[in-house]
């Protein structure tokens, strides 16, 4: 056994399509970490659950982690994901790593497989329960730059090795998180499973190769009803993302705008977002719900995985407390004071990062083609200074973006420094498409 000493090895929207990847011993044989699931406990022993605060930004849940002993470190809840990734560390982390071999990754984008390390043989802790002997992936390439994306330091994603032996309850509404002994734990009235109320529904949950699925359905626009296979991932910040190529009848909307949807472990992911008239999940039905449809190039490394129809990600799961029931295969949903918002999306047309993670400093990092900021002639690099008279240092990442998400037609005013020259613009929000505003 090899021993890895990771001082700064790396350097180190998001789409987040953590959880569309394949892991390779070289091969084409997955990799999973399915025989370590007994190594999971609670630090005292006669706890039945343990209950703490998340972070909450861009709809996913961040929790602290000890890995060897180290120093606290900050992961993705990432159902979507199987085996734990760190995914970067920056300049003082310190952490002590088994590693026995490098492995390549598969996943979206345009590009090729990245290397990795397969470790194995770690300890973590996350508040009071701990995990023995562990694997872990290690990413040689700082591909998604979380850090930079969430404003904070990201670390890595927690995947489903960590929680399985859990029934794990996560309240959107007051950003807490339970982990509970499936031998103590008991469903609230009304919770057992398959039945449902007007408030909440339990639905059976679909384990495979480790990670979770639901059946739902869909409405396109045409009037036909398709009932699909979705991936429950905690680690995704959109609502809904749909392959095409799953299903013929799974079809493109005619009005949609051409986006950038973020990074892949293979490179961007390009793809476009439109609107189909509703998604149901159980009894829950959605209307106009906004959906990405990654292109042919963006999704070909996934192309079929896991015979699945697409991913429901937080932007949908955030409406409801969630107890993800993995002993039992089951998931309930409960509806919270986030059901009826609307869905989110960016009408301003920036992508925004901190080039130095924890700071409030704020530059743009995308600009989208035909968009209102590529009308007020705005340029990756910029520096955003104010909003609506609100200057940036007083501004997280996330409250930055609600100035983006309002309603179309409200005005923002932007600060803006670029290259030591200071200037505003003023930027009227809509959703850019040469058919139709998909955000009306």
């Amino acid at each position: 056994m090899k021993y890895l000493n990771i001082r700064r090895i790396f350097n180190i929207f998001l789409f987040s399509l953590f959880a569309c990847f394949s892991l390779f011993r070289g091969t084409n044989t997955p990799l999973y970490a399915q025989n370590q699931i007994q190594n999971l406990s609670f630090i005292n022993s006669a706890q039945k659950s343990v209950s703490f605060p998340f972070k909450f930004i861009n709809n996913l849940i961040i929790l602290p982690v000890v890995i060897n002993n180290s120093d606290t470190l900050q992961f993705i809840l990432d159902t979507g994901v199987g085996i734990s990734i760190m995914t970067e560390l920056s300049i003082g982390d310190s952490l002590i790593l088994n590693y026995t071999r490098q492995v390549k990754l598969n996943g979206l984008g345009q590009g090729e497989p990245i290397d990795a390390l397969h470790s194995s043989g770690n300890n973590f802790n996350v508040s009071n329960i701990r995990a023995t002997n562990q694997d872990m992936i290690i990413l040689l390439q700082n591909v998604f730059d979380l850090s930079s994306v969430f404003g904070t330091r990201i670390h890595g994603l927690l995947g489903y090795n960590i929680f399985v032996n859990f029934i794990v309850e996560i309240d959107y509404s007051k950003k807490i998180i339970s982990f509970h002994d499936p031998e103590t734990y008991k469903y609230k009235k009304g919770w057992w499973i398959f039945q449902s109320s007007r408030k909440n529904e339990t639905l059976p949950l679909i384990i495979h190769n480790t990670k979770p699925y639901i059946l739902a359905y869909i409405l396109m626009n045409n009037g036909t009803r398709i009932p699909v296979k979705l991936l429950v991932d905690t680690g995704a910040s959109h609502s809904l993302w749909l392959d095409t190529f799953s299903d013929t009848l799974i079809k493109v909307p005619d009005a949609t705008t051409e986006v950038f949807l973020g990074k892949g472990l293979n490179g961007d992911i390009f793809g476009k977002l439109g609107k189909i008239p509703e998604v149901q999940i159980g009894n829950f039905v959605f209307s106009d719900p906004i959906v990405a449809f990654p292109d042919s190039m963006s999704a070909g490394q996934s192309k079929g995985l896991d015979y699945r129809n697409g991913t429901l990600g937080a932007e949908l799961l955030r409406r409801f407390n969630v107890i993800i029931d993995y002993p039992n295969k089951k998931i309930t949903l409960a509806k919270n004071n986030n059901f009826n918002d609307p869905f989110k999306v960016n009408r301003c047309g920036i992508d925004i990062e901190t080039p130095i993670p924890g700071l409030p400093y704020y530059v743009i990092s995308h600009v989208r083609k035909g968009s209102p900021a590529e009308d007020a002639g705005l340029r990756r690099g910029d520096e955003i200074k104010y909003i609506n008279n609100n200057h940036t240092y007083n501004l997280s990442i996330n409250d930055i973006y609600e100035f983006f998400y309002k309603k179309p037609g409200k005005k923002v005013k932007l600060g803006i420094n670029r290259d030591e020259y200071n200037f505003s613009v003023v930027i009227y929000l809509r959703y850019f498409n040469t058919n139709k505003d998909i955000s009306k």
